[in-house]
């Protein structure tokens, strides 16, 4: 599977928002679509601070 989990990131301390994400899409204002691997979709604003493809692990720093 490619799915990755989606981390928000705020004071140092990473929050779990979203598992099996399976696309992110920009959306304007530093904000982005989350779409899952079973339809799910959420967006959330924050800037990418890092993309681990061999952890399935993306983290957004929040504004």
């Amino acid at each position: 599977m490619c799915e990755s989990n989606v981390y928000l990131k705020e004071n140092d301390t990473e929050r779990l928002i979203m598992e099996n994400v399976a696309a992110i899409t920009p959306a304007g204002n530093n904000s982005f679509l989350l779409r899952g691997l079973l339809g799910e979709r959420m967006e959330i604003t924050g800037i990418i601070e890092e993309i681990n493809l061999m952890g399935h692990k993306i983290i957004l720093k929040a504004l």
